[in-house]
C-alpha cells in the first residue's frame, strides 16, 4: 500500500518558476537512483572503450544518440508569469444532485464493491444542455434489490437538476459499473450504456422522453462476466456505431471469498485483482438492424497469459485514438496489475496488440501497474500523443509520450513533466484531459481515493479519502510541464479528499468553459463549477451528415496562437465514465481559429478556414 497522500503545493508560491521548481525539488528524489545507474553505465562505457583503445589501437566505433524531438514553439513568459486563478465551487446539492452512492458492503469485502462507479454526461432530450447519468451499485441480496436503490438519472434545467430516472425508466437496481453513450440506431437520440457485475444494460433513447432497455434483443448484456470501461466507435467505418466493453477479472462471491485476503490486524480485507483469472473483451459489432454481435476473438482482442493459456486482461480504462496515424481508430486499454494494451486497428476488421512493442505495456523497468484510468492528448500542441494512465498508491501516474506517429514508440516521460513526484502516493482512478483555463492547451484533472477504507489503521500515513488533483499544462507560458495547482488557485472546495472514482467534464452551466463531475464510492457525487471569467472559446457540436447523431470519432485539428490543437470526439477514457459529445477548444485571446480539418467517422475529410469564437454546429459531408 502507499505512504501518505502529499499536501497540495505550497499556496504562496505564486509563478511558473516557483512551482516548477517545487515539482523539481519532487522529482530529484525519483531520479537520483537513475543518476547512479547511469554513472555505473558510464563508467562501465569508459572501460570498456579504453580497452578496445588499447587492443585494436583505435577508438571504438561512436554510438548514435538519441535526441528528444522538440517541443512545440511556446510564447516566451516573464520569469515572474502568474499562474492562473482556476477557481473550482462545489455545487452539487445546491443544483438539485442529491445521489448517494450504494456500493453492497456489508462487511465480507468484495472486491466489486471498493471499484464503483461511473457518471454521463448526455444531452438525452436534445435541448442544449447536458444532461446527468449517475450509476449505482446495489446490495448483493435478491430480496434487498427488489426496492433497492436505482441508478440515477437528472435532467439539466438551465444549470438546476431534476431528479428524473422514474420518469425515463432508469429505476432499475442492478450492481452497476461504468457507461457509455452513442447513439447505435442512428435514430438522433443518444442511447445509453451501463456495464455491470453480471448483465449489463442497453436502453434506447425513445424520442427524447424515455429510456427503453433493449439488452436482449441487441445481444450486449455480456452475461455473466464484471464488465467496467466501455465506449461507442464505428472501428470499421460502415456508418452505424459499435461497442467496445472491457471486462475486469472472472469473479463471484465464492471465488472471492476463498482468497482469505488479510491486512496487518485486519482479518478481512479488500483483495488484489492478482488472486482472479483475467477476462476477454467484448467487441460488439453493430449489424444495423438493432442488433450486435461479439467479434472480440476474430478481431484479435483476445490476450492470452502465454504462461497459463487463460485470458491475460483484467482491464479498466478504454480510449480511442489513432496512434499511428493512419485514419483508423485504434484502442488503448489500461490492466490493473497486468500489461497494457495497445490494439492498432488493420483496417480489415482486426486489430493487433503492439503494447509491448511500442513501450506501452510496461513501466520503464518492465513491470505491470495496477492501472485505473486513462486519457490522451497532444498536450504540447504538436505531434506528440501523451497518453497519461492513474495507477495504484505507490505507482506514479504514467505519461507514456509517442514522438513519432509513423513509428510509434512511447516512453514515460511521467517525472520529466512533472506528473511523476506529485502523483506517487496517490491512488488514481478518474483522469481526464482538458482546457480548463482555455489557453489552448490542455490541463489534466485527477479523482483519487484508496480501496480499502481501513488503509490508514495498518498505514497511518495512508487515507481512504484523498484530494483531487489538477494539473496545470505551463506549455503555453515557455515551459514545457505540469505544475499540479494548490488551494490559492483551485480555491478550498475541489482539494477537499474524498473517495474519487468516476470523472467526467462538460459545460454544465453553458458559459463556455468546462465544469467537473466526480463520484463518491459510497457517496455523493461533486459538482465543481468552474468560476474563472470567461475566455474565448470554440465549441465544435460535430453531426452526421443528416445532422442528427453525434458523429462520435470524429478528429479536429485547427489552428491558433497556441499551436495547433487535436481532439478526438467521443474519445472514451477517463474511468467508468463519458464525457460531454462537444468538444471545447480554448482559443486564449484569439477570435477565432483557423486551417480546421476534420476526418469524419466515415473517412471523408473536411478543410475550413475559419471559425469564430462561440457555439458550432457541423454536419458531415455526404
Amino acid at each position: 500500500m502507499a505512504p501518505d497522500v502529499k499536501p497540495t503545493p505550497d499556496d504562496r508560491a505564486d509563478s511558473v518558476d516557483d512551482l516548477l521548481d517545487d515539482e523539481i525539488l519532487d522529482d530529484e528524489s525519483a531520479e537520483r537512483q537513475q543518476r547512479r545507474v547511469l554513472l555505473v553505465v558510464v563508467v562501465f562505457v569508459l572501460v570498456a572503450a579504453a580497452a578496445l583503445w588499447f587492443v585494436y589501437g583505435e577508438k571504438p566505433r561512436e554510438e548514435s544518440e538519441y535526441v528528444p524531438a522538440a517541443a512545440a514553439p511556446t510564447r516566451p513568459v516573464a520569469s515572474n508569469a502568474l499562474v492562473p486563478q482556476l477557481p473550482f465551487r462545489e455545487a452539487a446539492t445546491e443544483s438539485g444532485i442529491d445521489f448517494v452512492h450504494v456500493n453492497g458492503a456489508e462487511g465480507k469485502r468484495l472486491l466489486p464493491e471498493t471499484m464503483g462507479s461511473g457518471v454521463a454526461f448526455l444531452d438525452f432530450d436534445r435541448d442544449g444542455d447536458q444532461d446527468l447519468f449517475l450509476v449505482n451499485s446495489a446490495p448483493w441480496d435478491a430480496t434487498a434489490r427488489r426496492n433497492g436503490p436505482t441508478q440515477a438519472f437528472y435532467v439539466n434545467e438551465g444549470g438546476r437538476f431534476r431528479r428524473a430516472e422514474k420518469d425515463v425508466g432508469l429505476d432499475l437496481c442492478f450492481f452497476g459499473m461504468g457507461t457509455a453513450v452513442g447513439d447505435f440506431d442512428g435514430d438522433g437520440w443518444p442511447d445509453l450504456y451501463v456495464t455491470a457485475v453480471g448483465e449489463n444494460h442497453l436502453f434506447r433513447n425513445v424520442d427524447g422522453k424515455r429510456f427503453e432497455d433493449v439488452t436482449r434483443h441487441a445481444g450486449v448484456g455480456g452475461g455473466d462476466h464484471w464488465s467496467t470501461g466501455a465506449v461507442f466507435v464505428d472501428y470499421d467505418r460502415d456508418g452505424d456505431l459499435d461497442l467496445m466493453v472491457l471486462n475486469y477479472v472472472t469473479w463471484s462471491p465464492e471465488i472471492d471469498l476463498s482468497q482469505s485476503f488479510s491486512l496487518g490486524s485486519l482479518a478481512r480485507a479488500y483483495g488484489p485483482p492478482t488472486g482472479f483469472q483475467g477476462d476477454h473483451p467484448f467487441l460488439f459489432q453493430n449489424q444495423g438492424d438493432g442488433t450486435f454481435k461479439d467479434v472480440a476473438e476474430k478481431a484479435g482482442l483476445h490476450r492470452l497469459n502465454p504462461a497459463t493459456g487463460v485470458a491475460m486482461g483484467k482491464s479498466l480504462g478504454v480510449t480511442v485514438c489513432d496512434f499511428d496515424d493512419d485514419g483508423w481508430l485504434d484502442f488503448l486499454v489500461s490492466n490493473d496489475t497486468v500489461q497494457n494494451f495497445a490494439f492498432r486497428n488493420l483496417g480489415d476488421g482486426r486489430f493487433i496488440d503492439i503494447g509491448a512493442d511500442i513501450g506501452f505495456a510496461f513501466d520503464d523497468k518492465g513491470n505491470a501497474r495496477g492501472a485505473m484510468g486513462i486519457s490522451t492528448s497532444h498536450y504540447r500542441n504538436n505531434d506528440d500523443l501523451a497518453v497519461a494512465v492513474g495507477n495504484f498508491a505507490n505507482e506514479m501516474t504514467a505519461f507514456y509520450v509517442n514522438q513519432d506517429p509513423e513509428n510509434p514508440l512511447f516512453v514515460d516521460d511521467a517525472t520529466s513533466v512533472g506528473i511523476g513526484a506529485p502523483t506517487r502516493d496517490s491512488l488514481t482512478f478518474g483522469l481526464v484531459f482538458c482546457d480548463l483555463d482555455l489557453d489552448g492547451f490542455q490541463d489534466m484533472v485527477c479523482t483519487n481515493g484508496h480501496v480499502e477504507p481501513e488503509i490508514s489503521r495498518v498505514q497511518a500515513s495512508q487515507h481512504h479519502a484523498q484530494p483531487m488533483e489538477v494539473f496545470w499544462n505551463t506549455a503555453g507560458h515557455g515551459r514545457s510541464r505540469f505544475v499540479r495547482l494548490g488551494r490559492e488557485s483551485l480555491g478550498p472546495d475541489i482539494l477537499k479528499p474524498f473517495v474519487g472514482r468516476g470523472l467526467a467534464v462538460a459545460d454544465v452551466d453553458g458559459d463556455g468553459d468546462l465544469d467537473i463531475v466526480a463520484t463518491e464510492n459510497a457517496g455523493r457525487p461533486r459538482l465543481f463549477l468552474n468560476e474563472k471569467p470567461a475566455g474565448r472559446f470554440l465549441r465544435l457540436d460535430l453531426r452526421d451528415a443528416d445532422g442528427r447523431s453525434a458523429a462520435l470519432g470524429a478528429r479536429v485539428t485547427l489552428e491558433t496562437s497556441a499551436g495547433r490543437q487535436d481532439q478526438i470526439l467521443g474519445a472514451g477514457g477517463s474511468y467508468l465514465s463519458t464525457s460531454e459529445a462537444v468538444l471545447t477548444f480554448g482559443l486564449g485571446a484569439d477570435d477565432a481559429a483557423t486551417k480546421i480539418r476534420i476526418l469524419w467517422p466515415n473517412g471523408k475529410s473536411q478543410t475550413l478556414p475559419r471559425l469564430a469564437a462561440g457555439r458550432h454546429t457541423l454536419k458531415a459531408p455526404r
